[in-house]
């Protein structure tokens, strides 16, 4: 597969990836919205910037040198396009790797209104950053009315979390 090919086709999977993610996020049933979205969101970004690597140094340089059946992660990408370590959108970026990382093992819905601006910023960054690397505009694929998050205005406070969860989880959310 030639390079151009297989930058295309991380492209549509990383906007496959990103419109699931809104999606999951924009809708109210699913209570795990959080979590998927930081899930697909992560997927999208790891996606476009593989992409983004590959069309500037070649396919080869995603893959490990002394494992050539496995590729770079996430943080490695951002740290290799994004080199300044107090760049906003890196920023931004390695927050949602970490809420992403801690999702899986504690509780982070009753934290929307906390992680909704940096969500929300992360939808914009992606949104610029897939325009200025590919020139693709994401109101083709999605409505642009759709980029913005819905947010639950009613989380918890410290207090509730504490009497909702057992000691463990509740420190755990909170720290």
């Amino acid at each position: 597969m030639q390079d151009t090919e297989l930058v295309d086709r991380l492209v549509n999977k990383s906007i496959e990836a990103f419109m699931v993610g809104i999606e999951l996020y924009n809708k109210p049933t699913i209570t795990y919205r959080i979590e998927g979205f930081s899930f697909f969101i992560t997927n999208a970004w790891e996606l476009m910037l593989k992409a983004y690597l590959i069309s500037q140094h070649g396919e080869s340089f995603i893959y490990f040198k002394d494992s050539p059946d496995r590729t770079i992660d996430l943080s490695k990408a951002i740290r290799l396009i994004y080199t300044n370590d107090k760049d906003p959108l890196r920023k931004n970026l390695e927050k949602v790797i970490d809420l992403r990382n801690t999702s899986t093992h504690y509780i982070t819905e009753d934290y929307e209104t906390a992680y909704a601006p940096l969500f929300q910023s992360t939808v914009i960054n992606y949104a610029n950053e897939l325009e200025k690397r590919f020139g693709k505009d994401i109101t083709q694929s999605i409505a642009q009315n759709f980029l913005t998050l819905s947010v639950n205005l009613e989380s918890l406070n410290d207090a509730e979390i504490k009497g909702k969860y057992s000691p463990e989880m509740a420190q755990n959310s909170l720290s």
